[in-house]
């Protein structure tokens, strides 16, 4: 039988890091390096966000365990800059599968689960706002881990063609009505559009992210609850061919009832990595999912992503042993 947990990450603020302009290079792209971003030598002196990517002068590390903002101190590469760069790590990259595949088949990264084998896949969401915190988990984290970008990031196809080059698959994040009432911006779904409207937003994200597998919800704890608006949304996410995750948390919702009525690709989060945002407590948390998922034979965690996210997953990645649940991509536990 197959074992299995998918996590969505997000959360506080750590972060240590230094290099100098070769070393870093030498680190984040080098060829058939793996980035060890739980560790750094001495803190030296910040790159201006507007550098070059060949010309970075020494970082300075940034440590906060206590949810303050690290990513200042990171290199705030631009996509283009990691596409570039791309070359050292191609054997990495994503290609799309058979073209007569749905695209959360043919954007998915291949992989074959090994019988009787627990499984842990990683997503990653909020990506795409901050170019520091992006390039750090395009770059750093293994390319098992699925990221999901921001459809408002006006850089996100370059983003999602710099994650598959490293080997990621990507997904969008979807905005999502919520009980606390954050903006969702001019394409978010809410309770009460009409269905054609509902459609017109979601084709609106998908278009922008065309080499995305699918959707992760951002929010949804208000409108998966509605059976009407979660029916219309995953009926049309259905259509064309996408997957969803439901990352809300909302032990109520309706989404995986709709999903089944609608023949859609779907996964659910059952531990949310990021309940609190210390270092301490996301590897407590990535412990649970572990458990979880050998308990339970599936469990999907998620997480916003932030500096301590990123640091705690390529930490716990690089101590797992033989005997620990094998990290997948996210797509590899969906269900039509």
């Amino acid at each position: 039988m197959l074992l299995a947990a998918v996590v969505v990450l997000g959360g506080g603020g750590y972060w240590l890091w230094n290099a100098d302009t070769a070393d870093f290079a030498r680190l984040l792209f080098g060829p058939g390096a793996e980035v060890d971003l739980a560790s750094s030598p001495t803190p030296r002196v910040a790159a201006a966000p507007s550098a070059p990517a060949d010309a970075l002068t020494p970082m300075a590390a940034s440590v906060s365990d206590d949810g303050g903002d690290g990513a200042t101190a990171w290199p705030a590469l631009p996509p283009s800059a990691l596409l570039e760069q791309a070359a050292s790590v191609s054997d990495r990259a994503l290609t799309a599968q058979a073209f007569d595949r749905p695209p959360w088949q043919r954007y998915a990264r291949p992989f074959t689960a090994p019988d009787g084998k627990p499984l842990v896949a990683i997503l990653v969401t909020g990506l795409g706002d901050d170019r520091a915190i992006t390039a750090a988990a395009v770059a750093g984290l293994p390319p098992d881990v699925t990221l999901s970008f921001d459809p408002k990031s006006p850089e996100l196809a370059d983003w999602i063609a710099a994650a598959r080059a490293f080997g990621h698959e990507a997904m969008l994040d979807l905005p999502m009505q919520s009980k606390d009432r954050v903006d969702l911006g001019a394409n978010g779904l809410t309770i009460g559009l009409n269905d054609a409207e509902m459609a017109r937003r979601i084709d609106a994200i998908a278009d922008q992210g065309t080499q995305s597998l699918g959707f992760a919800a951002a929010g949804g704890n208000a409108l998966l609850l509605d059976d009407h608006a979660t029916a219309a949304a995953l009926s049309e996410i259905a259509r064309l061919g996408r997957a969803f995750i439901d990352t809300s948390g909302e032990p109520m919702s309706q989404a995986a009832t709709a999903a089944s009525a609608a023949d859609l690709a779907f996964a659910r989060s059952m531990v949310q990595l990021d309940e609190e945002s210390s270092r301490t407590a996301l590897t407590e948390r990535l412990a649970v999912l572990t458990q979880t998922a050998l308990e339970h034979g599936g469990a999907l965690a998620s997480a916003r992503v932030s500096p301590a996210v990123i640091v705690s997953i390529a930490d716990w990645a690089r101590r797992q042993d033989s005997n620990a649940p094998l990290l997948a991509p996210a797509s590899a536990l969906l269900r039509p």
